[in-house]
């Protein structure tokens, strides 16, 4: 009787840390912007992001404890000069020091969560798409700049990279983030 019990237990145990959700490893964030009239794509992320997530046995939970919050003069692109075009300009202008970001709805039928995004004071929320595959939560959304009051800092960053983008600069911006977790 006590190996039964002891054998009910220890499966209990198994089952539910099989279903748990605990973060395994940094927040990857990638944003994708765009430039030149075939909207050609540039990618990056920011190099000082923060993330707090609580661990749950329950996704929906899991998400809408996270928490982020990300420095924009950690911008990076992997190229030092459009870097300094862009903090200087669209995040330096404006009150958007820092952008922050929770998950405040799950759909998990649907496969949808919406990400309170808040950028020069504003708060916007925005829908995104997310799967889950070999241990990572990846989510996939866009934002407009424009959104975020940002209208003066978007011109003077199109005006500044003017040369680089052909004289068209796009104030939507693709946003993916993935969370590993184990």
């Amino acid at each position: 009787m006590k190996k039964i019990l002891l054998a009910s237990v220890l499966s209990i145990g198994l089952m539910s840390n099989l279903n748990a959700y605990e973060l395994n490893g940094d927040l990857g964030v990638k944003w994708t912007g765009f430039k030149t009239e075939k909207k050609a794509p540039v990618s990056g992320t920011f190099n000082s992001i923060k993330l707090n997530i609580k661990s749950s046995d329950d996704l929906s939970t899991f998400l809408k404890s996270s928490n982020v919050t990300i420095e924009t003069a950690s911008f990076e692109s992997k190229n030092p000069a459009r870097n300094d075009n862009i903090t200087s300009t669209l995040f330096a202008l404006a009150s958007a020091k820092l952008i922050k970001g929770n998950i405040t709805k799950v759909n998990e039928k649907e496969k949808t969560l919406t990400l309170n995004v808040t950028m020069n004071e504003m708060s916007k929320e925005i829908e995104m798409k997310y799967s889950i595959e070999n241990g990572n939560i990846t989510a996939i959304g866009s934002i407009d700049i424009l959104d975020f009051g940002m209208e003066s800092s978007f011109m003077a960053f199109a005006k500044k990279c003017a040369g680089f983008h052909e004289n068209k600069s796009y104030s939507d911006v693709n946003i993916e983030f993935t969370i590993p977790y184990k």
